[in-house]
């Protein structure tokens, strides 16, 4: 059971990251990147520079410039807390006192990010010199 918690616990901080491309022209490719949740708003950035070498190499370039990118971050109401009450009850004699404490109730948030990114990729000889090699980022991001 303890073990269901900690994968489910896992899971829900995971978060989500998902990916899609479109070609703007045969060289150029807009790429859209949204996360949410904790850890997948902190790797979608590497993740980005990643998938940008792979999908170069993947269309059969070898080097690419990016020419623009942006990303926007926001957070959504996801719900509350459990809100959660202690009754205390003091008797004197014939008379009770009770004190009530309430905890929880506090808002949950989740974070997400947004971030697109334009790239023009090369390969021999239109190669110019500000081009990123694509194996060598995913050589090196491994």
């Amino acid at each position: 059971m303890k073990r269901f918690m900690l994968v489910l616990a896992v899971a829900a901080l995971a978060g989500c990251v998902s990916q899609s491309e479109m070609a703007l022209s045969n060289n150029v490719y807009k790429l859209d990147i949204d996360a949410s949740e904790l850890i997948g708003t902190s790797i979608a950035k590497g993740q980005a520079q990643r998938r940008v070498a792979q999908l170069t190499l993947d269309k059969g370039f070898t080097h690419y410039v990016i020419q623009a990118a942006d990303t926007q971050n926001s957070r959504t109401y996801a719900g509350n807390m459990p809100v959660y009450a202690n009754t205390n009850v003091n008797i004197v004699g014939n008379t009770a006192y009770g004190n009530t404490t309430y905890t929880g109730g506090q808002a949950i948030y989740r974070r997400q990010s947004q971030t697109s990114i334009v790239v023009a990729m090369f390969k021999s000889p239109n190669v110019p010199s500000n081009a990123i090699n694509a194996a060598a980022v995913l050589k090196n991001s491994r």
